[in-house]
């Protein structure tokens, strides 16, 4: 796992949290949730996936779930 990431990383980071973010339903926008999606998305960074549309597609479907069934 890598310790840090440069400004052009995280920038893309940032982007495909908030877009993230966007696709999940108003009533998964807990703070739970959003933690997960962060942690999942860094991970995924962190083992070497960099590319935008992977990262926030296998990020949702890791905490998709997760809100579903907090939302219940």
């Amino acid at each position: 796992m890598r310790g840090a990431f440069d400004p052009e990383t995280l920038a893309v980071l940032r982007g495909v949290f908030d877009e993230a973010c966007l696709a999940l339903g108003p009533d998964q926008h807990t703070p739970g949730v959003r933690s997960k999606l962060a942690e999942r998305i860094l991970k995924l960074a962190g083992e070497g996936e960099l590319d935008p549309v992977r990262l926030r597609t296998y990020a949702l479907m890791d905490v998709v779930p997760t809100a579903i069934k907090q939302a219940s």
